[in-house]
């Protein structure tokens, strides 16, 4: 077997904008003081880390069916 980086490379890269993008989505509140756009980028930026990661997961998954072909 095998075991290039591009597939494990994208499992490591995919698994930190998981984390980033959770400890975003985590910690959004809207209290005192949040402005309505930062509450609204918060929550945009963190549903695009978990887009970005999703397709990291997917052409990982691509390479892995690739490579036993």
């Amino acid at each position: 077997m095998k075991i290039d980086f591009y597939i494990h490379g994208l499992w490591i890269l995919a698994a930190l904008f998981f984390l980033i993008a959770s400890m975003i989505a985590g910690n959004v509140e809207y209290t005192l003081g949040t402005t309505t756009e930062s509450y609204i980028l918060s929550i945009l930026l963190a549903f695009v880390l978990f887009l970005i990661a999703t397709m990291l997961i997917a052409y990982s998954a691509i390479n892995a069916i690739r490579e036993e072909i």
